[in-house]
């Protein structure tokens, strides 16, 4: 399970921080300026909600994954381990190949890399994957949402 802009709202709090960035390289520099703020990291609003134990997280942050751990307690989600990629062109499946049967992210360049690596990887509905066309998308993260899609992508029927 991915957790920025998945889980918690990273997106709303970095732009009230920096604004609308130009280029992505300008994200990535604000990031870095954030890596030691404990307060932003820790205090992201969490976005949405699930009704399972996820087996793990994977994320690109280089913050302290204490701060990621703390954040995600707060919020009530189930305590896992947090696989995290300091490199943000990085492939996730590096980290988390054999670990998980499906992987949900909201990143169509995760998604892409996760599937081309034969990780099942469904992407969660986003404005900033709107315009992405895919009959893996779900809009929300429901046990029964994930399993429905796993499903469908084995080719296995609902009995």
């Amino acid at each position: 399970m991915d957790i920025d802009d998945t889980l918690l709202d990273f997106w709303s709090e970095y732009l009230k921080q920096f604004g609308n960035p130009k280029e992505d390289r300008v994200i990535t520099r604000n990031v870095y300026k954030l890596r030691r703020n404990k307060s932003f990291w820790e205090n992201l609003p969490k976005l949405r909600d699930i009704d399972f134990e996820p087996e793990l997280y994977c994320t690109k942050r280089i913050n302290p994954k204490s701060y990621t751990r703390k954040s995600l307690e707060s919020h009530g989600f189930p305590i896992k381990p947090i696989y995290q990629m300091y490199y943000q062109k990085g492939n996730k499946a590096d980290l988390i190949k054999g670990r998980v049967d499906v992987f949900v992210d909201d990143s169509i360049s995760n998604f892409e890399m996760l599937n081309n690596s034969s990780i099942l990887c469904l992407l969660i509905d986003s404005p900033s994957n709107s315009y992405y066309k895919t009959a893996y998308r779900i809009h929300d993260l429901k046990y029964n949402t994930i399993l429905d899609k796993y499903n469908e992508f084995m080719g296995w029927k609902k009995k």
